[in-house]
C-alpha cells in the first residue's frame, strides 16, 4: 500500500466521496455515513483467508483536514 501510494490514492477519493455525501445527505454525518476504504489486490486473494484484501477507516480528523487544506491552501500566499 505504502509503496505505491495507495493510501494517499485512498484518502483522495475518500475527501471526495466525504465532499459527495456531506451535499447529498441532510445531517451527513461522517462516523454514521462514511463505512470506510476497501482494496482487494486481485491476484493476491486466497480463499479463506484476507489476503489480498486490505480494509480502512480513515478518521474524521485526517478527512476534514484535507478537506481544509485544499479548501483553503497556503494562506501564506494570500499575504504577498
Amino acid at each position: 500500500m505504502i509503496e505505491h501510494r495507495y493510501d494517499f490514492q485512498y484518502q483522495i477519493y475518500s475527501l471526495a466521496l466525504h465532499r459527495f455525501l456531506r451535499q447529498r445527505i441532510p445531517d451527513y454525518d461522517f462516523d454514521q455515513h462514511f463505512g470506510g476504504v476497501y482494496y482487494l489486490f486481485v491476484r493476491g486473494v486466497e480463499a479463506n483467508t484476507q489476503h489480498g484484501i486490505f480494509y480502512t477507516q480513515p478518521s474524521f480528523e485526517l478527512i476534514s483536514g484535507l478537506d481544509a487544506q485544499f479548501e483553503h491552501g497556503d494562506r501564506q500566499d494570500d499575504d504577498q
